[in-house]
């Protein structure tokens, strides 16, 4: 996975709106929102700086399609998950993989993603339901005797906030003091496989 198939629906030529969304994006991961400017987006994608008023009609439009396009992205890992594995723990193990690998490479989105599932809007609700996956491959998993019972919205609440917690070691590394250096994406620990190891039921299949 690179940052270039996470940024955008890629083809052989990026249409000019498609590299404004591009660059949109590696704003937001190097600066943050704030960074994130038609103006400044412009710059960075070598265009005039009023060029990206004639594809995104302002800032929230622009955030909006930023948005979708990593809705994409989990969409497609999810129809990956469920065609591939062998059993729905196996799906619920590569989907949270995705969640958490995505964490880890673009913390910045990811808090956002789950900044906009708040909100009480058409966008809001589209990330919201894609957030449900998750929680619908839980309860599969839980019937089919693969994941420990329990409250399966819980469990769910544990995966995100675990891939919340892998954000922030990527972000900004460990607060532990320790010598190993999480201060970027890659360094970062995949946790994905021990949080799924600690869930697993007894009849859980996992790949190797």
């Amino acid at each position: 996975m690179t940052t270039q198939t996470l940024s955008v629906h890629m083809s052989t030529v990026q249409s000019t709106k498609d590299r404004i969304l591009a660059s949109a994006m590696r704003l937001q991961d190097s600066g943050g929102l704030g960074a994130v400017t038609l103006r400044a987006v412009g710059d960075a994608t070598g265009l005039t700086q009023s060029a990206p008023y004639r594809h995104y009609e302002d800032k929230r439009a622009l955030l909006e399609a930023m948005v979708r396009a990593n809705l994409d992205y989990f969409d497609a890992a999810l129809e990956k998950a469920k065609r591939d594995a062998p059993s729905p723990f196996g799906a619920l193990d590569r989907l949270v993989g995705a969640y958490f690998d995505f964490a880890r490479r673009f913390p910045v989105r990811y808090r956002f993603l789950l900044e906009v599932s708040r909100e009480d809007s058409t966008l809001g609700a589209e990330v919201r339901q894609a957030f449900e996956a998750v929680l619908s491959l839980v309860l599969v998993a839980q019937q089919a005797g693969e994941l420990k019972s329990g409250d399966a919205e819980q469990v769910s609440a544990l995966i995100f906030g675990a891939a919340y917690g892998m954000a922030d070691l990527a972000q900004y590394g460990s607060a532990s003091g320790g010598a190993r250096d999480w201060s970027t994406p890659d360094a970062a620990p995949d946790l994905a496989p021990l949080l799924l190891d600690l869930l697993a039921g007894a009849s859980a299949r996992r790949e190797d």
